[in-house]
């Protein structure tokens, strides 16, 4: 299975009040790690949109919904026996393909871990509904990290493309008494990208590939998504 083309397109500058995206209210759900991480002059090119939703985090007892469709949920033989064995740790990946397939995001805050839990509820037909569950934080080092389960994480780097914001693993890890032991890339799912872009008005394009260094594009998805109010 060959990944799909990313195509982020540069969107036509919109002038919104919060420039920044900083919420003026309810102040306890501002929220700095993407701009700290990416750096100001890379933060200041994203699209207002894309500063707005990551600039703030769902307070305690708050979430924060998104609802959309995955046109595209694909999986390669291989991306299918890792999302398998990955339910050993947690339920990091879907585990079945489909097209079309309705979607909620909920974020919610993780305060175990200093950060928000995203949980990805897919409703494939015709009565498969499943939970992908993550915490994202920051590292000890100040890096974005992606908790997956029974302490396995991958470590992110963000950069900013066209305006819109990506997500790029660069190791995954196992934390154990203590210590970060990084995993082998060949016995990972592969290298993960995901991308969050800005469409028109309040909706923004989701997509994500998994690649693999023997197996090639192992998981793809793609899909569009707007806040539910």
């Amino acid at each position: 299975m060959e990944a799909q083309p990313a195509g982020i397109r540069r969107q036509p500058r919109r002038s919104v009040d919060r420039l920044d995206g900083t919420p003026t209210s309810n102040v306890e759900n501002v929220d700095s790690t993407y701009r700290d991480i990416l750096g100001k002059a890379a933060w200041a090119r994203l699209e207002p949109e894309v500063r707005g939703r990551f600039s703030r985090k769902p307070g305690p007892g708050q979430k924060i919904l998104y609802t959309g469709v995955m046109r595209d949920v694909e999986l390669s033989f291989a991306g299918w026996l890792f999302a398998q064995a990955c339910r050993l740790i947690g339920t990091p990946l879907a585990p079945y393909r489909g097209r079309d397939v309705a979607m909620l995001i909920e974020l919610a805050p993780d305060a175990k871990r200093d950060g928000v839990a995203w949980n990805r509820i897919y409703d494939f037909p015709p009565d498969r509904r499943f939970t992908v569950c993550s915490t994202k934080s920051r590292g000890p080092g100040g890096e974005l990290i992606e908790h997956i389960g029974r302490g396995f994480s991958m470590r992110l780097v963000l950069s900013e493309v066209c305006g819109n914001l990506v997500f790029t693993s660069v190791a995954y890890e196992w934390s154990f008494l203590g210590l970060r032991i990084r995993i082998p890339p060949l016995l990972t799912p592969g290298v993960t990208t995901v991308a969050h872009e800005q469409l028109e008005g309040d909706r923004f394009r989701f997509w994500l590939s998994v690649d693999h260094p023997l197996f090639g594009c192992t998981i793809f998805q793609d899909g569009e998504f707007s806040e539910l109010r």
